[in-house]
């Protein structure tokens, strides 16, 4: 089996380093869901630049980066200068969402439909680089222009999110969820072919960032998974219609995960499994109800058909 190494990009900084600032470094590993994600996840896009000019980078998704020059700072507060790296990951869909294990949910467990999730990081070297507080303060801040992803319902005012650095809804260490920044809404830009959005990110110490609306409020209850014991399971509820996912939680040594979720609406529970380095994938369609449980059957399958499949969720 492969074996994953953490490095902490810097002496003595355990106690206070975020999982952003630390590089997973992966040897050869079948069977394995980290693997499975690292290897067909959202890559990481690098953009060289001089940090005395300002930039116009495009990513491959079609978002476009504008920031400032003398932009950003070392963590002692200096002005960076010479050059640096812009690190992005863009996430517009589904597929994407489970690839990268990033769900749409708050950190109070309300779902959110998204319209595209960012990892934006600057660095110079193995120093991660923050936006200067004159910068921040500005209009000068990063802007983000990302295109409206297909299908997606634009009735609705979007508004600006980060990741979470606390725990979510559920007993879960590696749990996430998102909080909102400000009350702002994201504009939404005519265009041609498509229409995009707009939004100001200040580079802080956050680096996941998200452009979404809240699904309509409304009554909810427990929903439980139950799956068979394996060495790593991830547990995904797919709201049919809407740009987005919600992840389960199950408590340690525990085969029941669970979500609150809203009564009546369609879903696709989710899941998928690593035993003995061997990948088992399976959905199950329901309709939310008061404190339902499923389980979904599971089949061992190749990769390649476990991604196809994804991709069609």
């Amino acid at each position: 089996m492969k074996r994953l190494s953490l490095l902490l990009l810097g002496a003595g900084l355990l106690l206070s380093c975020r999982k952003e600032d630390i590089l997973i470094i992966a040897t050869d590993q079948a069977g394995s869901l980290t693997e499975l994600r690292r290897q067909n996840g959202p890559v990481v896009q690098t953009f060289t630049f001089n940090l005395n000019e300002a930039q116009v980078l495009r990513t491959t998704g079609k978002a476009t980066l504008r920031f400032p020059a003398n932009a950003f700072r070392l963590p002692n507060g200096a002005l960076a200068t010479g050059q640096a790296q812009l690190r992005v990951k863009e996430v517009y869909n589904v597929a994407g969402m489970v690839l990268a294990d990033m769900p749409t949910t708050t950190a109070w467990g309300q779902l959110l439909q998204s319209g595209g999730e960012f990892s934006i990081q600057a660095w110079q070297g193995s120093t991660r680089l923050r936006m200067a507080a004159s910068a921040q303060a500005s209009s000068a801040m990063l802007t983000l222009e990302s295109p409206v992803p297909a299908g997606l319902d634009t009735a609705r005012t979007m508004t600006l999110w980060q990741q979470a650095s606390s725990p979510g809804p559920a007993s879960s260490n590696d749990s996430i969820g998102w909080v909102p920044v400000g009350t702002s809404p994201v504009p939404i830009i005519p265009a041609s072919p498509v229409n995009f959005y707009r939004a100001m990110i200040p580079l802080d110490s956050i680096s996941w960032w998200n452009i979404d609306q809240l699904l309509a409020p409304g009554p909810g209850t427990l929903v439980y998974v139950e799956v068979p014991q394996a060495a790593e399971t991830k547990v995904y509820l797919r709201p049919v219609g809407v740009n987005g996912l919600a992840r389960l939680y199950a408590p340690p040594g525990s085969l029941r995960w669970s979500g609150y979720m809203p009564l009546g609406f369609p879903m696709v529970a989710v899941v998928l499994q690593s035993r003995n380095d061997r990948l088992f994938f399976g959905t199950q369609a329901l309709t939310v109800q008061a404190n339902m449980v499923v389980q979904p059957q599971l089949e061992e399958l190749p990769e390649a058909e476990i991604l196809r499949r994804i991709r069609l969720l």
